[in-house]
Order: C-alpha cells, then sequence, then structure tokens
C-alpha cells in the first residue's frame, strides 16, 4: 500500500515539487524561530504572559503591511522579492544571539525586549516579501494538481513539525536553559537560508511590471473588491480563523502555566496533534473532491467547535484532565488543520488570474486582521 504523502508528491510536476521541497525548509525555520517554542522560551526568562501575547500579535499585525507590496511584487517578481527577504528575515532573528548577554548585562527585562525586537524584525521582513507567495504558487501550480498540491503541502509540513518538535523536546528536556533555545534558533536559521537559496531553484516569479494595465497597480484591489462572493468567503473565513486562534494562542500557555506540564511534556503533546494531522489530511482532501470543499469545511470547523468546548470540561486540578488533554489537543489539531488547508485550496482556485495579486493580498490581510 503506498504511503499517501509520497504517492502524491510523484504525482506533482516538477515546479510543484520544488516549491514542495522550499515549504519544507521554510517550515522548518518557522516553526523553530516563530513557533510554539517561542512561548516557552518567553517563559524560561520570565516574560509576563501580557507581553507573549503581545510578541504574538506581531506577525498577524505585520501582515498588515502586505496590502502595500503590490508595486513590489509586481516590479522586481515573486521570486527576487521573496529570496532577498527570506535572506533578510533570518538575518533578522539571529538578534536572539543577544538574549545571553543582555540577560548577564541588564537583566531579564532587557532580555524580553531583545526577543520582541527580534520578532517584530522578523515579521516585518517577512511582511515585505511574503506577497509574492500566492501568485507565485497560483503561477506554477497547474489547476488540475492543486487538490493534490495543497493536501501533500499541508501533510509534508505535519510530518516536519512532528520532526522538529520531536527534535525540539529533546534539546529542551525538562529544565531547560537559554542555551538549549539557542541551539534551536541556530537550527532555525541555517533551515531558513536553505529555503532562501532553494527558492532560486524554483521557475517562474518574474516580474510582471508594466504601468499600462491595471494589474500592475493598486488597482487590482478595486477589481477584487468588486468580487462580491470573494469578499464574502474572505471574510466568513475571517471569522472562522479568529474563531481557531482563541484555542491555538492560548493552549500552550494553559499547559504550562495552568497544568503545570513541562517543556518537554507539552511538545510531546503538540508532536501528537502534528502526527494525527499527517495521518488523516490525505483523506480530508479526497473527502473534500467528492462532497465538495464547503461541506469539508464545514463539517471540519463545527468539529472544532465541539473539541473547544470539550477543553472547558478539562479544568485544573480535574483528576482527568492530564488524561484527556492530549487526545483533545489531537482531535482539535487535525480539525483545525483540515479547515486550514481547504480554504487556502478554494482561494487559490477562485483568484481571478489577471488580479491574482489584489486578491491574494486581501486574503492576506483578511485572514491577517482576523488573527
Amino acid at each position: 500500500m503506498p504511503i499517501p504523502l509520497i504517492s502524491d508528491f510523484q504525482k506533482l510536476s516538477q515546479p510543484p515539487r520544488r516549491f514542495l521541497v522550499f515549504s519544507t525548509f521554510n517550515v522548518f525555520s518557522w516553526f523553530s524561530l516563530v513557533g510554539p517554542v517561542v512561548v516557552l522560551f518567553g517563559r524560561t526568562i520570565d516574560m509576563p504572559a501580557s507581553w507573549i501575547g503581545f510578541l504574538l500579535s506581531f506577525m498577524p499585525l505585520s501582515m498588515l503591511l502586505v496590502m502595500a507590496t503590490i508595486p513590489l511584487v509586481t516590479r522586481f517578481g515573486p521570486k527576487r522579492l521573496m529570496i532577498v527577504t527570506w535572506i533578510g528575515r533570518n538575518l533578522a532573528a539571529s538578534l536572539v544571539f543577544f538574549i545571553p548577554w543582555a540577560l548577564h548585562a541588564h537583566g531579564a527585562r532587557a532580555a524580553w525586549i531583545v526577543l520582541l525586537t527580534a520578532v517584530l524584525s522578523f515579521c516585518l521582513v517577512r511582511a515585505a516579501g511574503v506577497g509574492g507567495w500566492f501568485p507565485w504558487l497560483h503561477e506554477v501550480v497547474p489547476e488540475k494538481e492543486q487538490n493534490t498540491f495543497f493536501s501533500t503541502e499541508t501533510a509534508l509540513a505535519q510530518f516536519c513539525i512532528v520532526v522538529v518538535t520531536l527534535s525540539q523536546a529533546a534539546i529542551l528536556g525538562k529544565d531547560p536553559g537559554v542555551s538549549h533555545f539557542m541551539v534551536i534558533y541556530a537550527f532555525g536559521i541555517v533551515a531558513g537560508l536553505m529555503s532562501a537559496l532553494w527558492l532560486a531553484r524554483v521557475p517562474g516569479g518574474k516580474s510582471t511590471y508594466n504601468p499600462e494595465f491595471p494589474q500592475s497597480s493598486f488597482d487590482s484591489y478595486r477589481a477584487a473588491w468588486r468580487d462580491r462572493p470573494y469578499i464574502r468567503f474572505v471574510f466568513t473565513t475571517g471569522i472562522c480563523f479568529s474563531c481557531l486562534a482563541w484555542i491555538n494562542s492560548s493552549l500552550v500557555l494553559y499547559m504550562r502555566d495552568a497544568l503545570h506540564f513541562n517543556d518537554l511534556r507539552i511538545m510531546l503533546i503538540m508532536s501528537a496533534g502534528n502526527l494525527g494531522v499527517l495521518l488523516t489530511i490525505h483523506f480530508w482532501g479526497r473527502f473534500a473532491e467528492q462532497s465538495g470543499t464547503g461541506q469539508a469545511a464545514v463539517l471540519a470547523m463545527v468539529g472544532h467547535s465541539c473539541a473547544a468546548l470539550g477543553y472547558l470540561l478539562l479544568p485544573p486540578g480535574a483528576p482527568w484532565t492530564a488524561w484527556l488533554l492530549p487526545p483533545a489537543f489531537v482531535i482539535s489539531c487535525v480539525l483545525n488543520s483540515a479547515y486550514w488547508t481547504l480554504t487556502h485550496r478554494h482561494m487559490i482556485q477562485i483568484v481571478d488570474e489577471e488580479h491574482k495579486v489584489g486578491y491574494t493580498n486581501i486574503w492576506i490581510l483578511g485572514t491577517a486582521l482576523s488573527l
């Protein structure tokens, strides 16, 4: 029996395959630099939970800058823009290596400021280039391969996250220090630079700048805004993403601060959730093809809402909480990723080819605002 991840990867043509290899390095980097480990790191250096909430807001808030990047995407092309910004964001993240010095020389508060600065710089540089992601993806992935591509991308990402989470768990152990997190950040920066180098091997992504045509200007936004079904889709999906974010942003802190799980245990629970996604996402893709993306997305969202309500039955101090939270986490992870994948796939299918930069930027803005 073939493994779905491998068989689906083999069905794709070369350009989507190369984009998936880039995504692999990118996931390793992302999850090491601004994934859940940054929450654990913040708490390790005694950063207050309110500061961590502020830190977590940097990513979606910085994405609002995407609205101003149409001239960059069209003039320089997604390829050149993303390569430059992907290198730049990893250099920005390297500021975290000043944290040991800040702790020693100026105390914990200085270390918090360095961490905030590193994450904010990473997010701002990324926001300058991420507007090229979906237009380039729309270019290199043929329409007939889009279903397979997005299912494979999600499965591959979850496999990478399982690997990196288990590795992080082994590095951190039960009582990690700052040096353990520095190792994780070093790995993330190297993986990020590798992802930028691999982008050079992905075809397409050339400049489309032409001042005589409206798709090279902010008029693309006007065309997308007039597409009322598309705007309703972005608005509805944004509300749902916001609902997902309430759970995602609080669970790690809940496990660490309310249930007093150690970092190793938290990382292992998260690995189980990502493994669940890896084993099921292929079947969500097949279900969407047979029953429609809309029905599959509604089912995933309703299921996640039920799982979210289930967390209310897992209070600190209850004897069953420690046993039932891991399977509840796995279920919510599976349904969260299913909804996320289905909606992104549908978005790529309905954007207007002529105005794709405006369409995809409005999608990025809508989801960023909701988060």
